[in-house]
């Protein structure tokens, strides 16, 4: 295991890269549909955890606390205390081109930057998936997927969960891409979004599942388009893109990592809807980078994480 400040030396590709933006057809059978979703109403919760504690054990002990199967978590202020971490790399040839790094790990305080996370079952045990990132002592910011063995720093860490009331996320491994990833399905408790529109207790928001190859911003607006939120807001989510194309500047293909996704969708149901996306994502450099998506331009390279809550119509002040 090697620290942080070595992530510079890392294997080149041995093919040649595409330009930000450019889809990756994967080397296992396409699997269908591209985006599953599930409406579910949630609930926000606030954890505030303290300096020392482990990170993955907290957000998975929060599924047995709140009684749900399935959580998405937005990280608001605090300190990572140590961080073990992957971040993207080039995979060994054109056919597989993404991979991950080997582990590293930082045991010095550091600031957190941005982070996203998903927490569900593998194999029927609590499980999370997180992206984040942070800046160092030395001023650098970095970021990555990180491992269970990360703490909570000095100043501790502040965390909002999204309970889901109707969902249970599952990570699998996907025949399509060869990386496991989490998907949604309804529990016993999912109540129809057709048969109780008017109700205060229907699903005020969607968690969704998108594949590889879809673009970002389209989907974002097909699932809210599908389960009839006229406008609705994106957060907590989390998941990756080939390369990413910002309206000020691109990172690089094959795949970045984006530690969080958030922004709006209005008039979803009209001739005119408006996506305003931004985000930030680690490279294959370990590097991050931060701006608004620009539209119809960002492919889902392995899987992606969507969170979106209703802002018109019941519900809307959870």
């Amino acid at each position: 295991m090697s620290n942080g400040a070595e992530t510079t030396a890392l294997q080149q590709p041995t093919f040649p890269l595409k330009a930000p933006g450019t889809a990756v057809v994967h080397a296992g059978p396409q699997q269908n549909p591209r985006i599953v979703s599930v409406p579910t109403r949630w609930t926000e919760h606030v954890l505030e955890l303290p300096e020392g504690a482990d990170l993955f054990n907290a957000l998975e002990a929060s599924l047995t606390d709140f009684a749900v199967d399935g959580i998405m978590a937005e990280f608001v202020s605090g300190q990572f205390g140590r961080i073990d971490y992957v971040h993207p790399a080039f995979g060994p040839d054109a056919d597989h081109p993404m991979s991950f790094t080997e582990a590293f790990s930082v045991d010095n305080p550091t600031e957190l930057r941005h982070a996203s996370a998903t927490i569900g079952f593998r194999e029927g045990t609590p499980f999370c998936h997180v992206h984040a990132s942070w800046t160092g002592a030395d001023g650098q910011n970095k970021g990555g997927h990180l491992l269970p063995g990360t703490l909570a720093g000095p100043a501790g860490l502040t965390i909002r969960l999204f309970t889901l009331h109707d969902a249970r996320l599952i990570s699998e491994v996907d025949p399509e891409t060869g990386f496991s990833a989490f998907a949604p399905t309804p529990t016993d408790r999912t109540v129809k979004t057709s048969e109780s529109s008017e109700s205060p207790d229907s699903p005020d928001a969607v968690i969704s599942r998108i594949r590889p190859g879809e673009i970002l911003d389209e989907a974002v607006l097909a699932v809210c388009r599908n389960v009839g939120f006229d406008s609705a807001e994106v957060l907590a989510s989390l998941g990756s893109t080939t390369g990413a194309v910002f309206t000020d500047g691109t990172a690089p293909w094959p795949a970045v990592e984006f530690t969080h996704l958030s922004g709006t969708v209005i008039g979803t149901q009209g001739r005119s809807p408006q996506t305003n996306l931004s985000g930030e994502v680690v490279d294959v450099a370990g590097e991050v980078c931060a701006g608004t998506l620009k539209a119809g331009a960002n492919p889902v390279a392995v899987t992606f994480e969507l969170f979106v809550r209703r802002t018109d119509g019941p519900g809307r002040d959870n």
